[in-house]
């Protein structure tokens, strides 16, 4: 049990900080979280959670809670943009890692982990946006944009990839790069579009590759479909993009884009009633995630690309990680947890972040004859290898107990 009595100061009350609070009860050490929102709804898009992250979940008792919350994916179906499939591969996730691949909506999930930090008497507190940092020999001080401060015997960053916590340790010497994409979605009622969907499209994740685009949708729950998509543009012109268009005139744009598309592709842009938009940036390699008395975890020390599919996941080992280490260590020899954790997890984070680097060119624009060279190498690849070259990303698993 941690006998140093001032708590552990958690930024950022998203799934990696919320996860981490538990962890740490879970080991014996105090934390106070702080958010830099009003409320702990976190609206967005819908997520991937793979089975290794499934793995850290069922750790806090909440796995079971998750997948009933979510969407089991059964298979994974790649096509192009005419509809015609490359390749249709079954996951035997369970079989082959234990747990399923879930489907959720970002919402859900963070309600879940809020709920349970409420339930465990983990104190979370609201529209607290880090402004600043002050160490001392005694701890570290938190300063907030309210002028407000709190003190503690460490701070963990887990404030995604904006961190304010990276900017003033470093002092702004590590910021997010612009993957070269930007992306947007939606959600849809399934009774919308049923009459569109084929006899595949329920039970897998529905990839799909075009001349200047990709889409991709499933189902998020029983009854409503998630969709996202993203468009190769210079950055600037991204921004440009997503900031000056209105939901309504960006949905008017995305229907254009994709109109050429199979159904239900068409469809599910237009009866979406609201399109979730962002900029799509990742880390570069950070030559270190800590400094002193604060460590970054999650997309804050070591953001993918979204074409990863493992942030969230890749989060959530990072909180069971860095807790169990804490807990071996304490508090007081935090040097050491932090020093071991970022020798574990840099290197899978990297290579993530290269795998996921190398499928961003499936995305890009591409004139029909390179589609088709990129379509046939993909089937060709698929049907012979299915998604067994990647099977290192789920099959990691922490133990909390050895």
């Amino acid at each position: 049990m941690e006998t140093n009595h001032k708590p552990v100061i958690i930024i950022g009350a998203g799934y990696a900080g919320l996860s981490l609070a538990l962890f740490l009860k879970k080991a014996g050490i105090t934390s106070t979280v702080f958010e830099a929102y009003p409320n702990a709804k976190n609206i967005g898009g819908g997520i991937g959670l793979a089975p290794n992250g499934i793995n850290v979940l069922q750790e806090l008792g909440l796995s079971k809670q998750v997948i009933n919350a979510g969407k089991i994916v059964d298979y994974n179906n790649f096509r192009n943009y005419k509809g015609k499939f490359l390749a249709r591969i079954k996951l035997n996730a369970i079989k082959k890692f234990g747990q399923p691949f879930v489907m959720i909506p970002r919402a859900a999930l963070q309600q879940i982990l809020y709920q349970e930090v409420f339930e465990q008497g983990i104190e979370v507190n609201f529209q607290k946006r880090l402004k600043d940092i002050n160490e001392s020999a005694e701890g570290i001080t938190a300063i907030f944009d309210d002028e407000s401060s709190f003190e503690g015997a460490l701070i963990i960053g887990a404030n995604g990839i904006h961190s304010a916590s990276r900017k003033i340790i470093f002092n702004d010497a590590f910021r997010e790069e612009y993957t070269g994409f930007y992306g947007a979605g939606g959600f849809v009622q399934k009774s919308t579009i049923e009459q569109y969907l084929g006899q595949y499209d329920h039970d897998a994740l529905n990839l799909s590759f075009g001349l200047s685009g990709f889409f991709g949708f499933n189902f998020q729950t029983t009854d409503e479909l998630m969709w996202w998509c993203s468009v190769e543009l210079a950055e600037q012109d991204a921004k440009q993009t997503l900031m000056k268009l209105s939901s309504g005139a960006l949905k008017n744009k995305l229907a254009a884009d994709y109109k050429d598309f199979y159904s239900p592709v068409p469809q599910l842009v237009a009866n979406s009633d609201h399109i979730i938009k962002t900029v799509m940036y990742d880390m570069p390699s950070l030559p270190k995630w800590y400094q002193d008395k604060t460590i970054l975890i999650g997309d804050a020390a070591h953001a993918v690309s979204p074409t990863s599919g493992l942030g969230a996941s890749l989060a959530l080992e990072d909180a069971m990680l860095l807790a169990k280490l804490l807990r071996k260590h304490t508090i007081t020899e935090h040097s050491k947890a932090f020093f071991d954790f970022q020798s574990i997890r840099k290197p899978r984070t990297e290579k993530v972040r290269a795998d996921a680097n190398k499928h961003n060119t499936d995305k890009k624009v591409h004139s029909p004859a390179s589609a088709w060279i990129r379509d046939t190498i993909m089937s060709l690849f698929l049907k012979l290898f299915g998604l067994g070259a990647v099977d290192w990303k789920y099959s990691y698993k922490i133990e909390w107990n050895d």
